[in-house]
């Protein structure tokens, strides 16, 4: 990755690319946080840092809608 990012971040874009490859769509932030073992805030937290670095992007007001850049 090449903004600086947590381990956190790192592992949960890790896990945000693994389910998404494995259902075929984007999970929801509870099925994130509960395949990383944190709170959903804390994964939103995390989320939308990511997303100022431009790791992942999303739709706002729309469910399952958190994706990794390609």
């Amino acid at each position: 990755m090449t903004a600086y990012v947590t381990d956190t971040q790192e592992r949960i874009a890790r896990v945000l690319r693994e389910l998404t490859d494995g259902a075929g769509y984007p999970p929801s932030i509870r099925e994130i946080a509960v395949a990383v073992g944190l709170s959903g805030s804390t994964v939103a937290y995390h989320l939308r840092a990511l997303e100022r670095h431009g790791i992942v992007s999303h739709t706002p007001h729309r469910s399952r809608s958190y994706q990794i850049r390609r």
